[in-house]
This record gives C-alpha cells, sequence and structure tokens, in this order.
C-alpha cells in the first residue's frame, strides 16, 4: 500500500509539473550572448529561464579560495522596454546580501530569482548597485542569431609569430590597433567559408574565413592568407632578444591604445585615468584618457624611459601595462585575460605572467614579523628573494622569455626585496600596533645586502619599484638623521653664490663687509640694517637652493661613508627630485640666474636637460594660468576667528559647501586636487561650491602661481585663524575634507579619503 500509494503521488505530481511548466510558458536560455561584463573572468551567466512568474538567472562566479563575495539585496534587473527595475527577491545556493566565503574549489553556482519582466524584452541589464560593483549590460534573451557562427567569436592568433591577429565580439571587430564595426556578412551553404565587411570610419575591409580545423582558420585580409589559432600556446613564438642598453632616457612619448569589450554607453564610465610614476621629480602623474562610444581609448604619454604604469576606473583596474619612448601597446581590456598587441605586446605579456608567481606576501608578513628581530626578517626576506630570482633564471633558460621581461623582472625582484628589508619598523610596528611595541635598532650589518650594481646603474630605472627604492634610501632608518640643524655661514653662501659665475653687484660687495670672520654672524648696527634685509630679499632663492643643497651632500656623506657609495644615478635623481618638487608641486620655478647652481652637483646630462625643460615649462604655465577662469580669490573675512568659517558659509547660501583644507608644499592634498578635477567640471551647473583653505605657510609667491590652476573659492588665513579652524575640526594632518549642506550645517567634519563616484553620490545626497 504504502508503494502503490507513493506511486500515486509522484504521477500526480510529474502531472501538476506539466501543467505547471504550460501555464507559465517558461523560455530557456542557455549560455546567453552578453555585451559589457564588468567581472568578465569572474562572473558568468550559464542560463537564463523566463516565465510568467519570475526571471531566474543562473551564475557560475570563480573568485579566490578563502575570499568572499555578496550579493546585495537592491540588485536588479532592466530590460530593453523601458526603465522600470526588477529587485531581486531571493537566491537560491547563495546568501543575499551576506558575506559569502568561496570554497575551495574557488567556484561556485547558483540562482538568483527576480520578478517577471516585460514579455517583448528581447534584453536585459544585470546591476549590482553600489560602487565597484558587478555589472552586465545587454544579456540576449533569444537564442543567438549571429552574424557568424559561434566560434568565430574570440581571439585568433598567427600560427607563424604568436602575436594577435584579429579579434571578433559581439558589437565590434580588433584588428589592426583599430576598433571596426560589422557591415554585413556572407556565408556560403553547406561550408565554413564566410565573407566580412567591415568598417573604421571611412576605412573597409573585406575579410575571408575558411578552413576551420583543430581551433584554426584560415583569414584573407588584403589578398593576404595567414593561418589563425584560438589557442595562442599552439602558434609558433619568436622570442625577443633586444635588451635595454644605455643611454636608456629618451625624451618622447608612448602611444598607448586599446578596446573595452563590448564597451556600452549606458555606463556611466566615459574616461579612464592613467598614471605615471616620474622618476626625475618623484610625483605621480596623472593623464586623462576619453573613451569613445564604440569603448576605443587612445593617447600619447610623455615618457622619458620604459616603464610601468597604471589604469584606473570603476570598470578597469590595470597594474601590468609597460609603455616605452616611442613605441606602441594596445590593450584589449574585459576579457578573461587583459590581451596585447602592437610593438610591446610580448613584453607586456610576459611580464603579466611574471608578476603572478610573486612570492612577498604582506598579510603572512605581518603574522611572521610580529616577533621577529630584524636581521631575522632580512634573512626571510633574502630567501624568498634567492627563490624569485632562481625560479626566474628556470624560466628564462628554455628561451621561452623576451630579453627586456627578464631584465625589468630581475631588477623588479632586487630592488622590491630592497625596499621591504628597509621597512622593517614600519612593518613591525603596524604588526604589533595593539601592544605598541618599538622595532629595536637596525644593526650595523643590516644593510649590507645592498647590490652595488643596482643602485647605481642608470639600467635599474626601467624597474617600477626603482622609484620606490630612491625613496626609501631617501630616509634609511638608522642612517637618516631624526633631525638636521645648520648654522648659516654667509662666508659659505658668498663663496657659493661667486662659484656660480653669477656677477657681484654693489649690494654683495657690501653685504660681504658684515660678515664675521668665521662667517657665522654679522656685524651689523642699525644703519647696516636695510643692507641685510636687501640682501636676504635679493637671494632668498638662491639661499633656499643652498640650504637644500647643504643638507642633500651632508646626508650623501652619510650614506657615501655607510655603503661606499660613489655618486652616481641614484645621487643624480635624489638631487632632482629636491629640485624638482617645488618647480612641478608648488608652480615655484628657479631663475636663470640660479639654475646653473642648483644643477651643479648633478652629473647626468638627461637629467639636467630635464630639469631645465620642466623649469621652463612651469615659466610658460603660471603666465597660460593668469588666463584661467573658474578661480577666485577673496580676502579673509574681517572678523574673529571664531566667526570666519560662518562669513565664508553665508557667502554660499543655499549650496553645498566642500572645504578643502590644504597647502602649496603638500604633495597629497594636490594629487587629490588633481584627482577631483574632473569631477568639478562634471558638476560646474550643480548647486556645489568648492572651497580652498590655506595659510600663511604657503608661500605668497607659490599660493598665487597654483590658484588659477585649481578651480573654486580661495582663503589664505593667517596661523591664527588656521589655528582656530584646525582645533575646531580636529585636524590634525592635511589634506582634510569638510561637507556642509544647504542650511549651512556641517554634516561631515572628516570626510576621509574618497573616490570622485563616492564624492559625488555624497554631494548628490544634499543638493
Amino acid at each position: 500500500m504504502k508503494t502503490s500509494s507513493l506511486h500515486q503521488k509522484i504521477v500526480l505530481a510529474f502531472f501538476l509539473s506539466i501543467v505547471t511548466v504550460g501555464l507559465h510558458a517558461q523560455k530557456t536560455i542557455t549560455n546567453p550572448f552578453v555585451g559589457f561584463n564588468s567581472a568578465s573572468s569572474t562572473l558568468k551567466i550559464t542560463k537564463i529561464v523566463t516565465s510568467d512568474t519570475a526571471t531566474v538567472l543562473w551564475f557560475t562566479t570563480t573568485y579566490t579560495a578563502g575570499q568572499w563575495i555578496r550579493i546585495p539585496k537592491n540588485t536588479y534587473l532592466q530590460d530593453n522596454t523601458g526603465t522600470a527595475k526588477y529587485y531581486i527577491r531571493k537566491t537560491v545556493g547563495i546568501p543575499l546580501d551576506n558575506q559569502y566565503y568561496m570554497p575551495p574549489s574557488g567556484s561556485v553556482s547558483y540562482q538568483l530569482i527576480f520578478p517577471k519582466i516585460n514579455a517583448k524584452a528581447t534584453s536585459i541589464d544585470y546591476v549590482e548597485e553600489g560602487d565597484n560593483s558587478w555589472k552586465i549590460y545587454d544579456i540576449a534573451l533569444q537564442e543567438s542569431k549571429n552574424l557568424l557562427p559561434n566560434f568565430i567569436y574570440t581571439s585568433w592568433y598567427n600560427k607563424n609569430n604568436n602575436n594577435l591577429e584579429i579579434a571578433f565580439y559581439n558589437q565590434s571587430v580588433v584588428y589592426d590597433n583599430k576598433v571596426w564595426t560589422y557591415k554585413n556578412t556572407l556565408k556560403k551553404p553547406n561550408s565554413i567559408l564566410t565573407s566580412i565587411t567591415i568598417a573604421n570610419g571611412k576605412e573597409t575591409k573585406q575579410l575571408s574565413i575558411s578552413g576551420l580545423k583543430n581551433n584554426t582558420i584560415n583569414l584573407t585580409i588584403d589578398n593576404k592568407t595567414v593561418q589563425l589559432s584560438k589557442n595562442q600556446a599552439d602558434c609558433k613564438r619568436i622570442i625577443q632578444k633586444e635588451t635595454y642598453k644605455l643611454p636608456i632616457f629618451k625624451n618622447d612619448s608612448a602611444t598607448f591604445s586599446g578596446y573595452i569589450k563590448n564597451y556600452s554607453p549606458k555606463l556611466a564610465t566615459k574616461t579612464l585615468m592613467l598614471y605615471i610614476d616620474n622618476i626625475i621629480s618623484g610625483g605621480q602623474e596623472n593623464q586623462i584618457i576619453a573613451i569613445q562610444k564604440n569603448g576605443y581609448f587612445s593617447a600619447k604619454v610623455g615618457i622619458y624611459q620604459p616603464e610601468r604604469v597604471f589604469l584606473r576606473s570603476d570598470i578597469v583596474n590595470e597594474n601590468d601595462i609597460y609603455l616605452e619612448p616611442g613605441k606602441e601597446l594596445f590593450v584589449i581590456i574585459g576579457d578573461e585575460n587583459t590581451r596585447y598587441t602592437g610593438e610591446l605586446a610580448q613584453l607586456n605579456e610576459d611580464l603579466s605572467l611574471l608578476n603572478k608567481f610573486d612570492l612577498f606576501d604582506y598579510e603572512d608578513i605581518q603574522k611572521r614579523i610580529v616577533d621577529m628581530k630584524p636581521n631575522d626578517y632580512k634573512t626571510y626576506l633574502l630567501n624568498l628573494q634567492k627563490t624569485e630570482l632562481s625560479r626566474l633564471d628556470s624560466t628564462h633558460q628554455p628561451g621561452t622569455l623576451s630579453e627586456k621581461a627578464y631584465q625589468v623582472k630581475r631588477i623588479d625582484i632586487v630592488c622590491g626585496y630592497a625596499n621591504h628589508i628597509i621597512e622593517y619598523n614600519w612593518n613591525y610596528e603596524y604588526a604589533n600596533r595593539a601592544t605598541k611595541k618599538k622595532a629595536e635598532k637596525y644593526p650595523d650589518d643590516y644593510y649590507n645586502f645592498f647590490d652595488q650594481k643596482i643602485i647605481n646603474d642608470e639600467l635599474s630605472v626601467i624597474s617600477g619599484n626603482y622609484n620606490a627604492f630612491i625613496n626609501r634610501f631617501k630616509f634609511l632608518p638608522g642612517v637618516r638623521p631624526d633631525r638636521y640643524s645648520y648654522t648659516h655661514n654667509y662666508a659659505d653662501m658668498l663663496h657659493a653664490l661667486k662659484a656660480s659665475d653669477i656677477a657681484l653687484t654693489d649690494l654683495d660687495k657690501s653685504f660681504e663687509k658684515l660678515i664675521s670672520s668665521d662667517g657665522l654672524s654679522l656685524k651689523i648696527d642699525s644703519a647696516d640694517k636695510h643692507i641685510q634685509d636687501a640682501w636676504l630679499q635679493e637671494h632668498g632663492d638662491f639661499i633656499k637652493i643652498f640650504n637644500t643643497k647643504n643638507f642633500s651632500n651632508y646626508y650623501i656623506k652619510l650614506i657615501d661613508s655607510a655603503f661606499n657609495i660613489n655618486k652616481g644615478i641614484l645621487v643624480d635623481i635624489m638631487n632632482a627630485q629636491d629640485i624638482l618638487r617645488p618647480i612641478v608641486s608648488e608652480l615655484s620655478p628657479i631663475s636663470q640666474n640660479n639654475l646653473p647652481y642648483a644643477l651643479s652637483d648633478i652629473k647626468n646630462q638627461f637629467v639636467k636637460d630635464y630639469i631645465k625643460l620642466r623649469n621652463n615649462d612651469t615659466e610658460k604655465q603660471i603666465i597660460a594660468n593668469k588666463k584661467n577662469g573658474g578661480y577666485f580669490v577673496n580676502q579673509t573675512p574681517k572678523v574673529e576667528a571664531d566667526k570666519i568659517l560662518d562669513n565664508i558659509i553665508s557667502k554660499h547660501a543655499g549650496k553645498v559647501i566642500l572645504v578643502d583644507f590644504w597647502a602649496t608644499w603638500c604633495g597629497p592634498c594636490l594629487n587629490g586636487i588633481a584627482e577631483i578635477r574632473p569631477l568639478k567640471e562634471e558638476m560646474k551647473d550643480s548647486n556645489v561650491v568648492f572651497v580652498y583653505i590655506t595659510d600663511e605657510s604657503s608661500p605668497l609667491v607659490a599660493y598665487q602661481n597654483l590658484v588659477p590652476t585649481i578651480k573654486g573659492q580661495h582663503y589664505r588665513l593667517k596661523s591664527d585663524e588656521w589655528r582656530y579652524l584646525a582645533d575646531k575640526f580636529k585636524i590634525t594632518g592635511i589634506p582634510h575634507q569638510v561637507l556642509i549642506n544647504k542650511e549651512g550645517k556641517v554634516v561631515n567634519p572628516a570626510l576621509g579619503f574618497m573616490d570622485n563616484r563616492q564624492i559625488k553620490k555624497l554631494l548628490e545626497e544634499h543638493l
């Protein structure tokens, strides 16, 4: 009876399931075609099931084991028939709005269930609301009726040289470092032969595809036929044997362009930001690159040596980009892996692969260093370095690695581990921050690992880690003094002035008579005071340079005695950075009279010429900036210090105010101001005011030169006024930002670090 009863229930359930399927008109799309996918290497839609009651998306996500992912509760679908948003109802196989830790396999499959969508919809967008969230656009809701056979939609490599020859995508074709659109296709019946016409502006090309066999095809373009494979590993690889040689510096530009796979104009992101570390100035420069509607972007990037750059936006985060002056690189972003074409393709492919083998793990180091003494820490890292170098050599020996990639990576490893070893005290004290344990003093032999050749080899500049190494070397723990005091020696100053071939004036001769025999003081009375004041004002810039050179020479003597380092490229760049920082960051050029003296300790001619070039550029920029609009220099309100902010707010009543406390000498302040510039332009018609407040620590000339480059309302306070506001907002360091709403109330006294998207969202919440 039990068996019979069970059998009847099964039959009835089966019958009801058939009826239910029929009633809900279920439709299934397997492996649907998608447009732009912000997480293409991680997130895959394997199936969509639509019915009269729900829309179900089946996902497979691949991610690092032990790391977490989360499906936000405000995830939604939007179809192409209107603007309605269909918010997620529930999940199967993964929790909703909770962290899910990836299993050891690194893969998880799950279902997301949404309300039914419009029956007329032919595509949907999948959107997780929030910054840096996952998005997939133009997901097809019908079995694909593609222009080409499905197997064609991929990247194809030349069998004879391993280069990426052509890539076919849903919307575009990438060929010859350009993005082309499909014009028409013609497929011969019962044959693989397909003819395709593609266009780039007014230029068109006829393509012919034939001979599909073992994942290979024959491609004919311009009457030339090449055999292609979708598996790059199956292609013959011609290793580039050229190495980097001196001279390495070259004043030129690289051509950097690319394509964002299936880019959609629906995306809010219209630009990319390229970050370039300038090793001679010591600063990081950025360059905005516009994205065209078809996902293509291109820029000339001014660089003077081969170097790694970084590409950033909310849809792109690329670290493995290596450029050279005078050469071209084209990248395809948004595929499972970044693809490279152009002269620098093999170099970038090799470095991208090698960078995945790095052994240094910061989180692991934080656990190990807690009880490590300096030399134990150093020994551990040197063993890691030895292993990495051995692996690099093993990879290099079979002849599968380009020589330039080998050069770059070897210096990367040596400089990278030198940086980590130098940072012992910072890492130790951070790991022990809860107990506030201080690091031990470095032993006398701590720095005996320094590679003298790397330190002063001009070719070391090809490594991105060498720039950081210079910075660490300028602030070596245990070598650089915590304090440095110097008593002005007026005789030395005058001697340096004479040695710089600057003709002495009558004022100089009069001042020389006032200098005491030991050079440390002046023999003056009230009648001579005007000579002292006039001379110090006349030679103020020269004295600044003299003091900078004096400390630089003092520190260089310390490191030379400690490490027996002869003056070379390392010292030249250290000096260049000291000279260029105010020129570039503070727009404070050196006069032509004083420039030869400033450059007198630098040996490398290119570095000298580069400083002259940037100095001249700054002089021109200051003149051009005077014509800028959008900046307003305000007089400080003549009220008590505690009323200053109220007075400033009253001038912008009814507007959202973002107050930025900054200074001309503050590098992070200037970087932040540059970062927010595109947002200010984007919101120029909004009811938002950007207010910049500094004090007298910003030299007046530097302030006057910089302000025209910063659109907004400007105030330069007296020191007492600044201290009052610093106390009011608990400002312990700058930059420091404060948000004030339209009612004039402080709604956030300390914003902290936020990117432009987060700032925009915050401002719009208060509009």
